[in-house]
């Protein structure tokens, strides 16, 4: 049996085998040395092997008399072989390749008497090739880059749709719009485009909605393509990626905001990027369906559109989704092709409704029918799946206390088997959360509930648990339905649970897609309808089944731009440091505008944001944002420092006497009340947002009335009091009972107005405001108001990991520990940090030498550990993340 270490060396074998196959010329120097069945293995020169590549490609050497001179053709191949060879490419692949064993190099290296055999092993790659990709062809790159994918995922063959796609579209040099069912491996697809790029040194973007999705993408692929070579990044909320990490990056992973941040305020990194993925194109269709104050500027399809449009001129861009309603528009608008398999496999649908006090189940298409005599009409779905033992189940609600309570119920009715080790590795330290307390307590019977107030480390441990089968009974909301998909077998729609969001047929599709067609095309599988009533979207059954079941795909339709992001985009287009007319910014501004994919499908669109742009350029002229000196005009100095920190020009106006009645010496509640002031942190949960004046003028709607602004103040407040106990180090379950408790009491007895806030919100919120606090303080600086610029980079030190001020100036809770399994970092944590900071060690230097003194005995470690406050084996740990942090940095210096 093979020991620990020469699985190492073998997986690291493999991993240099699989990266040599990856450049380019590799199959074909291979099949060139290659011989026929029978025959002898060749040793080749350089000439024939460069000869034999071209005739590959179908470019053959004519024949050639010596007695008389070249003829056209020969002075062509001559030339066209002369380009093929310069520039170092196959030579250095042939020494990849024979550097991992596949070609034996006989004679002195340099010599042109070099000759080249390909091994045994070579002889077992190529035919291992030859049988995932059927015959060989220079210019296509695609199948060898599905092998090695294929490799990496531990697949042994191609789904029917990927195999097609391999047949059909080739190399693909331009946009292109894949439309394909959830589950049957469009990323698969775009990761096989993404590696070719990343070998013709191309810079790549992976657009994603959400955070769940770029966890899933990096978890699936940023190992691979980093043991490929290829500089990975995520940048999203929860990851602050660096301009300088951003820039020598290779594939950036971003969330839709983070990325259309960066893009607004032009940073470097945006500039060269060749190759563009976004994932789930579906998201471009407005879920809107009444503008009102408190939702103006959430819709993020007008931030996808807005934000393609800007992306789509210098860049190819393939996007991944479900099919939706008249594909041409989108595809003409990208001017890209379109890939839509023809096969597609359906799970069996059912409806389920309750008839005289008896549960009717029967599917859509009338051939199955049947009744039972359950109370509950869940349990009678879960009966009637047939094997509720071995089967997989997701069960959709509206909202988290539905997910909560329907989990805690089936844990009681319908419990599963769970190992002891996948619950505590789901929980980890986080169990003693006060949500995660209570999955704990379902989870320990085998049943999960699943929504963004769970922490988000506990979110991403349940989802790959699901992944892998180890959970096998889910209660949800809607956010587990957006991308990801999991081996299930039947999926439940719970219609009388608040499922506003449910409104088309294209997003019934999305969450019945969770089986995934990979898992459908092996085991089938089922999706229940549950109705137990008439609902706001759908007053009878009939409607619902008209409208999920039966009707056509309907098509793809974004919000309008909203007033911020208008702002923003003339913010832009001022920033580029040239003066400009009205007329000419008008006339730009209407150029994107008509770009965009809402521009080319309404026809009244134009004139709107014309009107629009006309009310908003007075106004920034009017607040001193745009300056005219002789009939031009420029952005001011201050306005330019504002979007290059990545602040909103309209929250800025809005705040800006605020921002400048701030001194260094401020109080801290001052500094919350100002960040909690701009409008990401009102729309998170308790959400309570209020717009601007001149947004509301620009988008032509009524201001909210005076309940919903004192409803408004209560909210407020509780973010405050959640802020406050988080960085005054309480623990989150002392914060969110703090502040749940003292909302209590202010509100005369009532219900907390918190509501069911739960750690992954608190997360969200404070690393909100930190990245706030963040770009506060680079604007600050380039004011020149460099002291209130270092507080409120403290402070966003302070909202980011939860600490007082003295702790957070200190450079311990960059402290890196170790790495865990899933190959994250994990730093010092903020209590540890404390207690170190309390016992005298309040930097990583003071750590590795503060207990440095030749005159005791024994090792400084030693004392450190016995000095510290902290258990000694962490003590030790922690001195010797310390010593390699500063060897580490030490090193960087010189």
């Amino acid at each position: 049996m093979p020991t620990g270490t020469e699985e190492s060396e073998s997986a690291s074998r493999l991993q240099q085998q699989l990266k040599a196959l990856g450049n380019r010329y590799a199959i074909e120097i291979l099949q060139v040395l290659s011989p026929e069945i029978g025959d002898i293995i060749p040793s080749l020169g350089w000439d024939r092997i460069v000869d034999g590549i071209l005739e590959l490609g179908g470019a053959r050497r004519p024949q050639s008399m010596p007695s008389r001179e070249k003829t056209e053709e020969e002075a062509e191949y001559e030339k066209h072989r002369q380009r093929f060879v310069t520039g170092g490419t196959l030579y250095e692949t042939m020494n990849k390749l024979t550097h991992v064993g596949f070609v034996d190099a006989i004679g002195t290296r340099g010599r042109k008497n070099r000759r080249f055999r390909i091994t045994h092993d070579g002889r077992v790659a190529l035919s291992a090739i030859g049988g995932l990709r059927g015959p060989a062809s220079v210019d296509t790159k695609l199948r060898e880059a599905a092998m090695v994918l294929l490799k990496h995922k531990n697949f042994t063959s191609l789904l029917p749709a990927q195999e097609r796609f391999l047949e059909e579209v080739g190399d693909v040099d331009g946009s292109l719009v894949i439309q394909m069912p959830p589950g049957s491996g469009k990323t698969f697809l775009a990761m096989i485009v993404i590696l070719i790029r990343l070998q013709r040194g191309i810079k790549c973007l992976y657009l994603t909605p959400y955070t769940s999705l770029n966890t899933q993408v990096i978890d699936e692929y940023g190992e691979l393509f980093e043991d490929l070579g290829y500089s990975v990044v995520r940048y999203d909320g929860k990851h602050r990626a660096t301009e300088t990490e951003l820039e020598g990056a290779s594939l950036v992973v971003g969330v839709l905001e983070s990325v259309l941040s960066s893009v607004l305020a032009t940073k470097p990194w945006t500039n060269d990027i060749g190759l563009v993925v976004v994932d789930e194109l579906t998201e471009l269709d407005s879920a809107l369906i009444r503008m009102e104050p408190q939702n103006l500027g959430t819709d993020r399809s007008a931030k996808l559109d807005c934000l393609v449009t800007q992306l789509k001129q210098e860049t190819q861009i393939i996007t991944l989704s479900s099919r939706f309603g008249q594909t041409e528009e989108v595809a003409e608008w990208l001017d890209a092709q379109v890939f839509r398999p023809g096969v597609r496999l359906a799970p069996d649908e059912f409806i389920v409704r309750e008839e005289d006090g008896v549960v009717v189940i029967e599917s859509s298409d009338g051939t199955q029918y049947s009744e039972s005599s359950e109370d509950n009409m869940l349990h009678a779905v879960l009966d009637h799946t047939g094997d509720y033992e071995n089967n997989s189940i997701l069960i959709v609600v509206g909202t988290r206390d539905a997910a909560e309570g329907i989990a805690a119920n089936l844990a009681k009715t319908h419990p599963r088997i769970i190992q002891e080790d996948v619950i505590s590795m789901i929980l980890g330290a986080e169990r003693e959360l006060p949500v995660t307390a209570r999955l704990e307590r379902s989870l320990t019977r085998g049943v999960a509930f699943h929504h963004a107030g769970l922490d988000p480390e506990v979110r991403e441990r349940l989802e790959r648990s699901i992944k892998t089968g180890a959970v096998r009974t889910v209660v949800s909301t809607t956010g587990i339905t957006s991308g990801i998909s999991f081996p299930i077998d039947c999926v439940t729609i719970m219609f009388g649970t608040g499922m506003y969001f449910l409104v088309s047929r294209s997003r019934y599709l999305q969450i019945a897609g969770r089986i995934g067609e990979y898992h459908l095309a092996r085991n089938g599988g089922r999706v229940y309808l549950m109705y137990e009533g008439s609902t706001v979207q759908f007053r009878s059954l009939e409607e619902l089944e008209d409208t999920l079941l039966h009707s056509p795909l309907r098509p793809l339709r974004p919000g309008g731009l909203h007033p911020s992001l208008i702002a923003s985009l003339l913010m832009k287009e001022a920033a580029s440091g040239r003066g400009f007319t009205r007329e000419t910014a008008k006339k730009r501004f209407l150029k994107l505008v008509m770009n965009t994919f809402r521009g080319s499908v309404d026809i009244e669109y134009g004139p709107k944001m014309m009107k629009a742009f006309s009310t908003l350029f007075d106004w920034l002229v009017k607040n001193g944002v745009l300056e005219k000196s002789d009939s031009k005009f420029r952005i001011s100095k201050e306005a330019r420092s504002v979007v290059e920190s990545s602040i909103n020009i309209v929250e800025y106006v809005a705040l800006r006497d605020l921002i400048s009645s701030l001194q260094q010496d401020s109080v801290e509640s001052d500094l919350i009340d100002l960040v909690l002031r701009f409008s990401l942190p009102q729309t998170l949960r308790p959400r309570a947002y209020v717009p601007t004046q001149i947004e509301l003028r620009l988008a032509e709607i009524e201001a909210p009335d005076q309940r919903y602004l004192s409803f408004k103040q209560g909210r407020d407040r509780f973010k405050k009091l959640v802020l406050e106990g988080w960085l005054n180090e309480k623990s989150v379950e002392d914060v969110i009972e703090h502040a749940e408790e003292i909302s209590r009491e202010e509100s005369g007895g009532r219900r907390s107005i918190g509501g069911d806030i739960g750690e992954g919100d608190l997360e969200t919120l404070v690393g909100i405001c930190s990245n706030i606090a963040w770009g506060l303080s680079g604007f600050l600086k380039a004011m020149r108001r460099r002291n209130l610029s270092r507080r409120f980079e403290i402070f966003s030190r302070q909202l980011r990991y939860g600490v007082r001020a003295d702790l957070a100036e200190s450079d311990l809770l960059d402290l890196r520990i170790t790495e865990r399994d899933d190959g994250q970092p994990e730093y010092l944590s903020r209590t540890d940090a404390r207690t170190l900071f309390e016992a005298g060690y309040e930097s990583i230097n003071d750590v590795v030498r503060k207990d440095i003194d030749a005159k005791k005995p024994g090792f400084a470690r030693d004392r450190f550990a016995k000095n510290c406050g902290l258990n000694r084996g962490i003590g030790r740990n922690v001195y010797k993340a310390a010593l390699d942090h500063v060897k580490s940095r030490t090193s960087g210096e010189e």
